[in-house]
């Protein structure tokens, strides 16, 4: 009986140790992610394509809206943390330039959140991986 306990015992250590493992493994955000967006003044929705690289630990990405006012803009400041991604990005507006600071939550493959400006324009943004 105290043998069949201990192999019991033992096996559920094992399940619990690979269970901890698997929950504690990093999220990898790598990838191209497609959505959208509002823009103030703008009768459509924007369609946003973001696209994410992972090397050593640290993200670049550039980031691509419909509209217009982002081409393959370069992404700064990137930082995931807690499952948040945090990034900007500068947009020309057809008469300046502007920052644009992004905050998205990563639920799979799916991310959402917000943009905003400094001169106070904002909206959601709802994004899905494609690859």
């Amino acid at each position: 009986m105290k043998r069949i306990t201990s192999i019991l015992s033992l096996l559920a250590f094992i399940l619990i140790l690979s269970y901890g493992i698997s929950f504690c493994q990093e999220v990898d955000l790598s990838g191209t992610w497609e959505g959208t967006t509002e823009v103030p003044d703008s009768q459509e929705p924007d369609q946003l394509t973001l696209v994410l690289e992972k090397i050593d630990g640290e993200y670049s990405g550039t980031i691509t809206d419909s509209l217009g006012f982002a081409e393959d803009a370069e992404l700064k400041d990137i930082e995931f943390k807690d499952n948040t991604l945090t990034f900007n990005f500068t947009i020309f507006d057809g008469f300046e330039y502007a920052t644009v600071y992004a905050t998205l939550t990563e639920e799979g493959d799916k991310m959402s959140g917000h943009w905003e400006t400094e001169d106070g324009n904002s909206s959601t943004v709802e994004l899905e991986r494609k690859d």
